[in-house]
């Protein structure tokens, strides 16, 4: 007698405790909303295209001026930029690595589309960067050759001096 009335007590419970979860209402994002962000995104990305191709453009003077003004901006749209001033190109390699880290330290703080994008910029610096320490390694590879062209230019120089003086001054 006692069986049969378990499995309704134990259903009973199970519904009661159901009852007792909070109702979480599923946060739905509408068409709208959705097209909203995507155009704010695509604005942005726009934004962040034009200015890195005007930085890429530019000359000396003018990331100079743009480095007097982003310098000590609290806002992060400003710290990115001035980050990626500092990474030109034709800037020091010093200069370059500490925008690159800037950069590779700002992008938790950004939104994804910016973060794909400033991966690609960090990125194509690094191949540039490691490209310059080559070309900088081969220069001064060919730096120290010459050296030792010259010096073996005087050793043969000085022979020939000798060779000349022992044989009375007559050339062989």
């Amino acid at each position: 007698m006692i069986k049969p009335l378990i499995f309704p007590a134990f259903l009973a419970t199970i519904l009661t405790g159901c009852g007792l979860i909070p109702h979480q209402e599923p946060s739905s994002v509408t068409d709208v909303e959705l097209a909203q962000r995507m155009e704010f995104a695509n604005k942005e990305m726009q934004v962040r295209l034009q200015y890195s191709d005007w930085l890429l453009a530019s000359q000396p003077q003018q990331r100079e001026q743009e480095r007097d003004r982003l310098q000590g901006q609290p806002d992060l749209e400003s710290r990115v930029s001035l980050a990626m001033v500092n990474s030109h190109p034709a800037e020091s390699v010093a200069s370059r690595r500490g925008g690159l880290d800037a950069l590779k330290a700002l992008q938790p703080e950004l939104g994804l589309d910016a973060q794909a994008f400033l991966r690609s910029w960090i990125a194509l610096g690094e191949q540039l960067l490691e490209r310059d320490g080559r070309r900088d390694d081969q220069s001064q590879e060919v730096q120290r050759l010459k050296r030792q062209i010259e010096q073996l230019s005087a050793i043969d120089e000085q022979l020939n001096r000798r060779k000349y003086q022992e044989t009375g001054g007559t050339r062989p």
